[in-house]
């Protein structure tokens, strides 16, 4: 698990999400925590390794009481034998908490890959059924210091439902289109997007509809977001008529114009949905 961890946080890294630079520091602290919660005599001291588990909602226990054990200090499980730095400033807390949004995120995406892998699904049936899978110890995808003090209720499964969604949909799309930007094949994964074709917020059911997205630079998913770029019936890149003016820019000429009237590079499995892609060209007309 300690492995899968490690790539997650390069990733994490990759996209250059808000705490990435604390990466090596969260890695060290789930190390080091498990021999601390050993010599201790509170009731997780047969914990030794931390990455031996694999229950988010323990990692949610797990993650109250050393918030609790950091407070008291030198009173608790910590002392200043124990690298001080990590338990006052918080490190091990955080990393506890990383470490269990990356476990939820981890068993969501597993069965995910089932649903998905399915070859009888279409793509229509596999979006429908993505969102039906339900996340376990919600909370713990939250910001903030402490979970008891978290709302909770539907609307904090909703948004942990959202959120995980969010980073599977990024996941199947990129995998699809092999790490490729299907307009210009840059393969930097740092700048590639899982664009929705129809957004997120205007359609349910097709959330997580592998035939509703396209892997896209940020360059280009940017444009295709505010409908400047779109792509027609054979999935040729068009330029909507606003952008006739910059047609003199050799940069413009360079990333936009190079490609007009080109089809994308398709995805392995599931091809962008032409009625998806027909309602977002009558909004391009618009620009």
């Amino acid at each position: 698990m300690k492995q899968l961890f490690e790539e997650y946080r390069e990733d994490v890294v990759a996209r250059n999400k808000p705490g990435s630079n604390r990466a090596s520091s969260y890695l060290k602290a789930l190390e080091y925590l498990g021999p601390i919660l050993t010599a201790s005599t509170g009731e997780y001291s047969d914990i030794s390794d931390v990455f031996g588990i694999s229950d988010a909602a323990i990692i949610k226990e797990l993650y109250q009481y050393v918030l609790t054990q950091q407070s008291v200090g030198d009173g608790g499980i910590f002392s200043s034998k124990h690298k001080p730095s990590y338990w006052r400033n918080g490190f091990y807390s955080a990393a506890l908490k990383d470490y269990g949004q990356f476990l939820i995120r981890q068993s969501h995406a597993q069965k995910c890959w089932q649903i998905y892998d399915t070859p009888s699904l279409s793509p229509g049936e596999i979006g429908r059924k993505l969102l039906r899978i339900k996340i376990s110890a919600a909370e713990l995808l939250f910001e903030g210091d402490d979970v008891k003090t978290m709302p909770i209720g539907k609307d904090v499964i909703r948004e942990a439902k959202a959120r995980v969604n969010h980073s599977f949909f990024r996941r199947m799309i990129l995998r699809d289109y092999s790490q490729t930007c299907c307009v210009s094949g840059l393969s930097v994964p740092e700048v590639l997007r899982a664009s929705h074709v129809i957004p997120w917020a205007e359609d349910q059911q097709n959330r997580m509809n592998p035939a509703n997205g396209l892997c896209l630079a940020a360059t280009y998913d940017a444009a295709f977001d505010r409908h400047l770029i779109s792509f027609d019936e054979d999935y040729r890149l068009i330029l909507a008529p606003s952008l006739k003016e910059y047609f003199s820019s050799d940069a413009f000429k360079k990333h936009f114009l190079a490609y007009e009237g080109k089809p994308i590079q398709m995805p392995h499995k599931f091809a962008p949905d032409v009625g998806f892609l027909e309602k977002h060209r009558a909004k391009m007309s618009n620009n």
